[in-house]
């Protein structure tokens, strides 16, 4: 058997996501396709707008065969780490050949020029880099300016320098060059599935029919307080599911998440702050310092923000403030060649062959029976992690009385889905 590894976070799955996955499968010509998923919490630091397990069925519905989860602590970093976190999750399973994912450009050979080039990283590029980062600048900016400058000096070149700096200009190329980085890295055999983004910009939040982001789908969504206000928005399984979900449980309160999070800022000494991955050049003194000013957690990351420390940086920080997520946790991606557990969310129950073909080189969990008597340090931490994300995120739940216990999150059992057929279409 062979899958098609698809890496995402489905906040919610939507209609660009659904013909993703269609193509995903026509493409590569693999037997299955295996979701490789964000948790509770997402990249822009905030609570997904439903739960991991609504999600994992989406992706079900949706036509894929099973999806497995990206560990909390890997979720909620940037996309270089989000990217490395999934890539290796992939290569944990030898029947993954595929990896699928979208690009705002058709020249795919210059994509991997591009990649290839940074994850060499030649000690003139780590200068440039280190340059325009201490100026203040962003990663994504800082990596843009470095090339243009090298180009110029001819110490770099590409087969088409005009296009290779617009392919660099566009956000959604960035998660596409981080997915091919973590393949070059890793040595993995994984063989990359390109697919042209038709649907928004996804960080766009203009509505756009059935071509709408997740951004502007969540955006609407909280405005309006109600799940029929997406409905043409998103697939109608999409919908049903949500409809479900939202009566039972409700909206994650951002209110509440906000408070938890100035919280856990106002609490903090500047040395658990500095403590955090990502925290530097004075950057915790600063968190002290706001904190004494304001009361609102959204006024105490603008007085922080810079060039440098986006706003979204900035959410990532505290989020792992919150949940305790330490420097070491997080730079262990860096070192490990492959994780120490991965995470069954769903499974199609319709593909009887699917479970009794999946060959992980690491710890599975389907089941309670799968978990290991004597974790590592690297498995235990990222297991109280999950924990403690699992539980604030029960609490961020409008109608949370309706969960009936915060049991930790390893230790629920994997959803045997039977996903319903779907037609085929965008």
């Amino acid at each position: 058997m062979k899958i098609c590894a698809i890496i995402c976070e489905y906040n919610p799955l939507h209609f660009g996501h659904w013909y993703h996955i269609q193509k995903a499968k026509e493409l590569s010509g693999c037997d299955a396709v295996m979701c490789i998923q964000a948790g509770n919490f997402t990249q822009r630091g905030e609570p997904a707008i439903t739960n991991k397990y609504c999600r994992a069925r989406m992706a079900l519905e949706a036509s894929a065969d099973i999806v497995v989860q990206i560990p909390t602590a890997y979720c909620c970093s940037s996309a270089e780490i989000f990217a490395l976190a999934g890539v290796k999750i992939a290569n944990s399973f030898d029947n993954v050949t595929h990896l699928a994912f979208g690009c705002e450009t058709e020249n795919f050979e210059l994509l991997k020029e591009i990649a290839k080039y940074f994850a060499n990283e030649p000690k003139e590029f780590k200068d440039k880099l280190k340059f325009y980062l201490d100026a203040g600048n962003s990663l994504p900016t800082s990596r843009q300016k470095a090339i243009e400058d090298l180009m110029k000096e001819d110490k770099v070149v590409f087969s088409e320098i005009t296009e290779a700096i617009n392919i660099l200009s566009k956000p959604n190329n960035i998660l596409a060059i981080e997915y091919l980085k973590a393949l070059y890295k890793t040595k993995s055999k994984i063989e990359p599935i390109f697919t042209t983004r038709s649907n928004s910009d996804y960080n766009s939040a203009d509505l756009n029919g059935r071509d709408s982001s997740a951004t502007a789908i969540r955006t609407r969504l909280l405005k309006k307080g109600n799940v029929k206000s997406i409905r043409k928005l998103v697939p109608p399984f999409t919908y049903d599911i949500m409809k479900d979900m939202f009566k039972e449980f409700g909206l994650p309160n951002n209110d509440l998440f906000n408070s938890l999070c100035a919280y856990a800022i106002k609490t903090a000494t500047a040395e658990e702050i500095k403590n955090i991955y990502d925290v530097s050049e004075g950057i915790h003194n600063r968190f002290a310092e706001s904190a004494q000013k304001f009361k609102d957690f959204n006024e105490i990351l603008l007085d922080i923000k810079t060039k440098r420390y986006t706003y979204t940086r900035l959410k990532r920080i505290v989020l792992r403030l919150l949940l305790k997520i330490d420097k070491e946790t997080i730079s262990q991606i860096y070192k490990i060649d492959k994780l120490p557990f991965i995470k069954v969310l769903a499974f199609n129950a319709n593909n009887k062959d699917l479970l009794s073909n999946i060959n992980a080189d690491t710890n599975l969990i389907i089941r309670n029976s799968n978990i290991v008597k004597k974790p590592t340090e690297i498995y235990k931490s990222l297991a109280e992690i999950e924990d403690r994300a699992n539980a604030v995120y029960n609490m961020l739940l409008t109608k949370s009385s309706n969960i009936p216990n915060f049991a930790p999150d390893l230790y629920t059992q994997s959803i045997k889905y039977y996903a319903k057929d779907q037609k085929k279409k965008k």
